[in-house]
């Protein structure tokens, strides 16, 4: 087959998922020529209308036609959930499969750039807090174990001769409209308006690094037109406790209940991102919403939906855990 000498599109795997929505919408606004890939398997929030081309298959489909024309890819395709990789481990190798199939046809066709969507879960419990790029990798989950693994053939590639620019991004927690409930911020937000209650797991001092979902697209964003690093961190340096968030909550709901839960599995004490080479990457970035700025624009979107699909989105999702 002739291959296209114009690499003018930008393909997005995952993109009708939550970070994947976010950025094929800003690029497709933006005038860029955008295709989607997803194979649907999870119901999109927000569908994808307004992505660009959209292409529904999974990534292990791809075929090398589908490529000629790219001239840059976001891999965010993945299978996600901590707890939901304890009880289907074997399903999350899924993750490792599909990006060596894909970085494998980027280097046969010669597509240019390629940015591999990773987690912060990859370092489990850092001994350095914030945790900068350099620190060892240690998953405390079949999640977070195919994100290794993922990493692993992303490097590969990058110590090729031929192939692609590789950059991995580990993606601390984005948070946002559209996000499916099995993530903290939405999952609070959903209880909230079902069930006026908001449900913690463990004590609630479990602490993350929270980043609102369109800072993070203006960096992926930004990323892509400069040359990629080997890996690097975006988070927001500082880190808020589940407490935290339920107070944030609780001050636009008082009557609202708190309901403990039991503990994760391999819980985390603590995620937050050294962003030095965030920083030195793609340099300073305007100041983006804080957190209660950010949580009463994610709450006012699940306010906007229907009641009867929040409940059905909080079963599928507490059936599959």
């Amino acid at each position: 087959m002739q291959r296209s000498t114009s690499k003018d599109r930008i393909l997005i795997t995952g993109g009708a998922g939550f970070i994947g929505g976010h950025l094929a919408r800003a690029l497709a606004a933006s005038g860029e020529e955008v295709t989607v890939l997803d194979d649907l398997r999870v119901p999109p929030m927000i569908p994808p209308e307004g992505t660009g081309k959209f292409l529904e298959k999974p990534v292990l489909e791809l075929e090398e036609r589908d490529l000629f024309d790219v001239r840059l890819v976001y891999h965010l395709a993945s299978h996600k959930s901590v707890p939901r990789s304890f009880k289907q481990p074997l399903d999350y190798l899924d993750n490792v499969d599909s990006g060596r199939h894909l970085l494998a046809l980027c280097t046969s066709v010669g597509v240019p750039k390629v940015v591999v969507g990773s987690t912060c879960e990859v370092y489990g419990q850092a001994d350095t807090l914030p945790t900068p790029e350099s620190s060892p990798l240690s998953p405390r989950s079949p999640y977070a174990a195919s994100k290794v693994g993922l990493e692993m053939v992303a490097r590969a590639h990058q110590r090729a001769s031929v192939a692609p620019e590789v950059g991995i991004v580990r993606f601390f927690n984005v948070y946002g409209p559209g996000e499916r409930p099995d993530a903290l911020i939405p999952r609070l937000c959903a209880n909230l308006l079902t069930r006026s209650e908001l449900p913690v797991e463990g004590d609630g001092e479990q602490r993350r690094d929270f980043t609102y979902i369109t800072d993070v697209v203006d960096k992926l964003i930004a990323l892509a037109y400069r040359p990629l690093p080997s890996v690097v961190n975006f988070g927001s340096g500082r880190s808020l406790s589940v407490n935290d968030v339920i107070r944030v909550l609780q001050a636009t709901s008082p009557a609202a209940k708190v309901a403990q839960k039991q503990p994760r599995p391999n819980e985390i004490t603590e995620f937050r991102a050294d962003t030095a080479l965030q920083t030195r990457q793609i340099g300073e970035r305007p100041d983006g919403f804080g957190i209660e700025e950010g949580i009463r624009l994610t709450l006012e979107w699940w306010q906007s939906r229907d009641l009867d699909d929040i409940r059905q989105r909080i079963f599928q999702e507490e059936g599959a855990d």
